[in-house]
């Protein structure tokens, strides 16, 4: 079976990207704290919350943010967070700064986002100084100050802070407010990738797979990108699963390439959903189904809007041109499977607030290769 490249990877480009763990959540304005308890939430850990203790407003917030043992609720998180973050607690304004820079549960407001990030960086939070360094780099909230973000990326990596030296590592590579410095971007992934750092470990997969004026190594590719997709870093898990696909001699378990773009699919990559439905239409690696290929198809091209639908074009057309009761067939499992994977949270961090145990939230700047 030849190899093929479905989507291919692009050259470097510095990207900011406000994202959570979490699917993307509406932008919403505090409400007050519900009058009772539910009655799924803990009487005990309801009243120390509403008494003022930190500890239980801190771990209510974070069940409301993922849903833990009670509704999702991004309102009442960032109102629990708010009422951490007044009692000084830094880990809570940091999450707070990041609500109002993304409008989770509040309406977005970089201004406050940054006051919050200040706030919690002189509580020594590292996250809110990485957020802070973004903000800066943007320009969002406060004026550009881009030498000012790389320095507070350097300090951060300085102290051994593995996330601002993968930050960095985009900031040479790229030449983000320096000059480009390819090899100092790569001293800088690898050196967040040996810490286990997904995007950093992604990066370092592109550079020995897909970067056309670096020395390809696809066996160490294959170990940086599984390892980041196993981290749960979705642009990583597409990436491996097209070049396991393509490169069906590289070591791999049975069904992992299509596990891969599978997952990836389910958190949002259309690429990965057009990808399933070209091994489907070829029945490579999966029984040939005309059928399923035009239901990823059609996954694809809602998922992706235009830019899905200008790619598929052909595809579509081909698919619409099995008559109206196929059709209606395929858009109705593609609507019914949109609807079970509604997630569309590409990039995936495992990191945790030491009280909640939730997802923290932080402001990264994409990838190598722009393959979502």
């Amino acid at each position: 079976m030849s190899a093929f490249n479905i989507i291919p990877m692009r050259p470097i480009q510095l990207t900011f990207v406000l994202l959570l763990t979490s699917a993307a959540l509406p932008a919403q304005e505090f409400q007050p704290a519900m009058d009772g308890s539910p009655p799924d939430v803990p009487q005990q850990l309801r009243a120390g919350a509403t008494g003022g203790h930190l500890k239980d407003e801190l771990q209510l917030a974070g069940d409301y943010l993922v849903g833990r043992g009670v509704p999702r609720d991004p309102t009442l998180a960032a109102y629990w967070y708010h009422k951490a973050a007044d009692q000084g607690d830094a880990g809570a304004q940091a999450q707070l700064g990041y609500f109002y820079s993304s409008g989770i549960g509040v309406q977005p407001d970089p201004v406050e986002a940054v006051k919050w990030f200040d706030r919690a960086m002189a509580g020594g939070s590292q996250i809110a100084k990485l957020n802070l360094a973004v903000m800066y780099l943007k320009g969002t909230g406060v004026q550009r100050d881009i030498p000012m973000g790389i320095a507070m990326l350097t300090q951060l990596a300085k102290n051994n802070y593995s996330r601002a030296e993968s930050y960095l590592g985009l900031v040479y590579y790229a030449g983000y407010g320096v000059k480009v410095d390819h090899s100092a971007g790569e001293k800088w992934f690898e050196r967040a990738a040996k810490q286990h750092i997904a995007d950093a470990e992604y990066n370092m997969g592109i550079l020995y797979s897909d970067t056309a004026d670096h020395e390809h190594d696809l066996s160490k590719a294959t170990g940086y990108l599984r390892s980041s997709a196993q981290s749960g870093y979705v642009l990583a898990m597409h990436s491996l699963g097209l070049l396991l696909v393509n490169h069906p001699e590289l070591p791999q378990k049975p069904g992992e390439a299509v596990d891969m773009l599978h997952t990836a699919a389910e958190a949002g990559s259309w690429r990965s959903s057009i990808v399933l439905g070209i091994l489907a239409r070829n029945g490579q690696l999966v029984p040939r189904n005309e059928e399923e290929a035009c239901v990823w198809f059609r996954i694809a091209a809602k998922q992706g809007g235009a830019n899905a639908q200008k790619l598929l074009g052909p595809d579509l057309a081909k698919c619409a041109s099995s008559g109206p009761p196929s059709q209606d067939q395929e858009n109705q499992r593609a609507v019914a499977w949109l609807t079970q994977h509604p997630n569309t949270s590409l990039y995936v961090h495992g990191d945790e607030f030491r009280a909640g145990q939730f997802p923290t939230a932080e402001i990264p700047l994409l990838d190598l290769a722009q393959t979502n």
